[in-house]
């Protein structure tokens, strides 16, 4: 930043309860980037072959607009003058853009009564990649922030992406962490997010944010009770004032449906970019229904995520299919719930078997077709990628790959039994801490398994952005 407004004293105060929120159960968290203006910093999302989001929040009113152009340091377009609101998110929209093209923007913001704009720090993005391009993406699983997780290590991990410059990150669950609040309350679920989102602060100005959810975030209709005042609408709420996940608008396609008190909730969408088509599903929010609703088979896309995901995979023509889900729909209740990858890809709605191994699929989802799994091969998907298991896991499965992913937050950097007690029998299963790095191009997709070694921890055989794995998978 090469100016900056002074920071009031209300201001200050707010920045103060910021920086010291920690609750019980989740270890004592400190924001990984602090602003004496703001709350969240710059963040883009929803990127289009022609458009792109910005989402920021002040701690005091402000009047802000953003300049763009393909050159650093020469902006021939400007957005409006918006104002923000202090402790509001502001979305603004960047229009009118040429697709596959990175361009540099910068903020500009001032009081009211200022004379003049500050400036921010200059930042990029891409707009949407056309068939044939090559391009990287980053995924992370399970930052959590929670007593097992460390912020230098998380922090590094951040780091490490923004040195591969991906257009986007995709992060699969758990990353807010809000159901085990001490005392859960809407104030300590903001203030959560808030934290979170200064850990993304890092690496999403330049690269675009993609949210999955996991079973962390409570934002399932189970929590509902017909008001406002419950987690599943505290966290759809604020964390889409927070992140602004795509909404179906043409480029993007996923649930149009209005809920009370939420709007649409931006959990299940999907996009083609370049020659790869990236589907995010939400397992938690659609509670079963008779007859879904016995036993074992409560865990479910619900129908109309179902056919959407089956329309998704059939109307396509991309030659990689991505599937991003925090967990399987399905598997064996083993330690934790819902946990494992081929070794129980068989079983429930993710694969169509009861758990005695008898088949259960056209009686407990009468109509549907077909179990996940068969859909996805059935249309030549290439990568299942599933977290919440803590554990790097690149498996197999009639053509499949199911790739499971490290945490990059993770205090400790060894497997230990999470293997045994996951079931995780076959594959290549690795401990460490990290993310995943994946590059697209026409003729593969390489998927690397990045490693985060803080440097107290760095020896001959452990380097930090070591490559613990890698992959190759041709186009079909």
């Amino acid at each position: 930043m090469t100016r900056t407004t002074r920071c009031t004293a209300a201001g200050a105060a707010l920045l103060a309860a910021a920086l010291a929120f920690a609750q019980t159960g989740l270890g004592t968290h400190t924001r990984a980037t602090n602003d004496p203006v703001f709350i969240a910093q710059e963040m883009l999302g929803r990127p289009t072959d022609t458009t792109v989001t910005i989402n920021a929040s002040s701690f005091k009113n402000l009047e802000v607009y953003y300049e763009y152009g393909t050159k650093s340091g020469e902006y021939t377009g400007k957005t409006a003058i918006a104002k923000a609101t202090g402790g509001e998110p502001l979305n603004v929209l960047v229009d009118k853009l040429k697709p596959n093209t990175q361009y540099f923007y910068r903020m500009r913001y001032r009081e009211a009564a200022a004379a003049t704009f500050s400036t921010r720090d200059e930042h990029t993005f891409h707009t949407a990649r056309p068939a044939g391009s090559t391009f990287t993406f980053v995924a992370q699983f399970d930052p959590h922030l929670d007593d097992n997780t460390d912020d230098a290590t998380y922090k590094l991990s951040l780091q490490n992406m923004v040195q591969d410059k991906p257009d986007f990150i995709i992060d699969d669950g758990d990353n807010f962490f809000v159901d085990k609040l001490n005392p859960l309350t809407r104030e300590n679920v903001e203030k959560r997010i808030q934290l979170q989102r200064s850990y993304y602060d890092i690496l999403t100005h330049s690269t675009a944010m993609f949210l999955a959810l996991g079973g962390h975030e409570g934002e399932t209709n189970r929590r509902l009770n017909g008001t406002a005042e419950n987690l599943a609408v505290w966290d759809t709420v604020l964390r889409k004032k927070y992140i602004p996940n795509p909404d179906p608008n043409g480029f993007y396609t996923g649930s149009t449906k209005d809920y009370p008190f939420v709007g649409v909730r931006e959990a299940n969408y999907a996009w083609t970019w370049g020659d790869a088509l990236f589907i995010v599903l939400d397992p938690y929010w659609n509670a079963p229904q008779a007859p879904e609703q016995a036993g074992d088979w409560s865990l479910t896309l619900g129908k109309e995520q179902y056919d959407w995901l089956k329309k998704t995979l059939e109307t396509s023509n991309a030659k990689f299919k991505f599937v991003f889900s925090h967990h399987l729909v399905g598997g064996r209740q083993m330690e934790g719930g819902a946990r494992g990858g081929i070794e129980v890809a068989k079983y429930l709605e993710n694969g169509g078997y009861n758990l005695d191994d008898t088949w259960g699929f056209d009686k407990a989802r009468p109509g549907w077709g077909k179990p996940i799994h068969q859909l996805l091969v059935d249309n030549k998907a290439t990568i299942y990628f599933h977290g919440h298991d803590h554990t790097y896991a690149k498996q197999d499965l009639d053509g499949l790959v199911y790739q499971a992913g490290p945490q990059p937050s993770a205090s400790k950097t060894g497997l230990g039994d999470r293997a045994k007690i996951y079931n995780y029998t076959h594959g290549t299963v690795l401990g460490y801490t990290g993310y995943l790095r994946v590059t697209v191009s026409p003729a593969d997709v390489k998927v690397d398994y990045v490693t985060t070694w803080l440097p107290s921890l760095e020896n001959a055989t452990q380097k930090n952005r070591m490559v613990a794995d890698t992959y190759t998978i041709k186009a079909r």
